[in-house]
């Protein structure tokens, strides 16, 4: 859900940039024009995409694009609607995975398999399962990766880590030896709230990584040759649990959501929380009042370490089936493979996916890029996206969702968590 990227925090958290402006056109125009670019990138992303389409623009005095900049809540309906269409843009930002699968089954994506044989080269790991993930259905490809995500890190507050003695956390039971620690000082030791579902998801799938394997995974949401109910899963879950039992997140954890918790980090009440790489994005553009660093997602099981990943190619861009122009559209993702236009993405605080332009990330994201290269550059599957772009709506955004945030809080148990996802993901199919 892009809406973790839009949300842009300062301080106080006073200012939501996102939900101020996408609900409607970019300064750049928009609507249905066939020369349109329909994407829900926000903040320092929104202005990456208006400078990328003022550059083309620029470049091809013939053609005029222009922007149209979507609300995260509103984005699945507009562009099902849009593709649907008579009069779809030449160029559509979505999400990937499952979507990808979705719009082209039904006949509303480009197959670009010709373009991308011959422009691959401009991007990092071209042939990386990741990439085919995103982009490929049934051995065709319908769009370019752009950027990446990765959630493997836990944000911390040095200031407090110093002033209550603590060490960063090499595994969950370090967490639960914080949490006794700080009782009654007032002070959180993880900042997590998630009304919203997907922040107490994300911690659930980060340990599913660890205790199952990428492989696994992959066989679960393809409901071939492993279950969500399997073992792993149900042990992901019972860490979960056990975090919550032992006081590691606040109370309230299903109530409130992304918001409060960014909140509750960033004025000081929590020492730790687990976010995606976009929350370097909301740093640069609201600076917050306190120091933040990042050490690795602790281990749940440091007898069996794990380096596998949990991230994705949540931003990727095709063309739609009924574009209009289609020789304008494949001219624009023509100037997408150019590094200057990849960098305009990583200086905006995003790992970028065209070649070189991620030697213009900030310092502080550069080592996270460092760690997601090396795993892409191995063989096999080292990096998986978020679970619910791998599976149907009722299965990621509600069974997994829903369910992890009770397990979080302590009402429902890790059993019947896991069961209720596999039985979804079984009526799914």
């Amino acid at each position: 859900m892009t809406v973790r990227r839009q949300l842009l925090a300062g301080a106080a958290l006073t200012m939501l940039l996102a939900t101020t402006a996408a609900c409607g056109l970019s300064k750049h125009g928009g609507g249905t024009s066939n020369l349109a670019v329909w994407h829900e990138l926000a903040g320092s992303g929104n202005e990456a995409v208006n400078t990328l389409v003022d550059g083309f623009n620029d470049k091809h005095p013939d053609t005029t694009f222009t922007t149209r900049q979507i609300a995260d809540s509103e984005v699945n309906s507009v562009l099902r609607t849009g593709l649907a269409g008579n009069n779809p843009p030449a160029i559509v930002q979505y999400e990937g995975y499952q979507q990808t699968a979705d719009y082209a089954k039904a006949g509303q994506l480009t197959d670009i398999t010709a373009w991308w044989r011959k422009h691959k080269d401009a991007f990092s790991f071209a042939d990386n399962q990741a990439v085919r993930d995103a982009c490929e259905y049934r051995g065709k490809m319908y769009c370019i990766p752009w950027d990446m995500y990765s959630s493997n890190q836990l944000f911390y507050n040095p200031a407090l880590l110093k002033k209550y003695g603590l060490r960063l956390p090499a595994t969950t039971a370090d967490l639960a030896a914080d949490a006794r620690k700080l009782k009654g000082t007032g002070v959180n030791t993880v900042s997590l709230y998630s009304s919203e579902g997907w922040p107490a998801g994300q911690w659930w799938y980060l340990l599913s990584v660890q205790r199952c394997g990428i492989d696994r995974v992959r066989a679960a949401a393809a409901q071939h040759g492993a279950s969500w109910s399997d073992p792993c899963f149900t042990a992901a879950a019972k860490d979960l649990y056990d975090l919550g039992r032992a006081g590691v997140f606040p109370s309230g954890v299903a109530g409130s959501d992304y918001n409060a918790q960014m909140s509750l980090f960033l004025s000081g009440k929590a020492v730790f929380m687990n976010t995606g790489t976009w929350f370097y994005q909301t740093m640069a553009e609201n600076r917050p009042s306190i120091k933040v660093a990042a050490t690795p997602f602790p281990q749940a099981d440091p007898k069996h370490p794990s380096t596998q990943l949990l991230g994705g190619l949540t931003e990727v861009f095709g063309i739609p089936a009924h574009a209009g122009n289609k020789d304008a559209a494949y001219r624009f993702l023509d100037y997408m493979a150019q590094r200057r236009s990849g960098e305009l993405f990583a200086k905006a605080s995003v790992m970028n996916m065209v070649k070189g332009a991620n030697d213009t990330l900030p310092a502080t994201l550069k080592p996270t890029w460092k760690t997601v290269h090396t795993e892409l550059d191995k063989p096999g599957n080292n990096i998986v996206s978020y679970f619910e772009n791998l599976v149907a709506p009722g299965v990621g955004e509600d069974a997994m969702y829903n369910g992890a945030t009770a397990v979080a809080a302590g009402t429902m148990t890790p059993r019947q968590f896991t069961a209720k996802v596999q039985a979804a993901a079984a009526g799914a199919r």
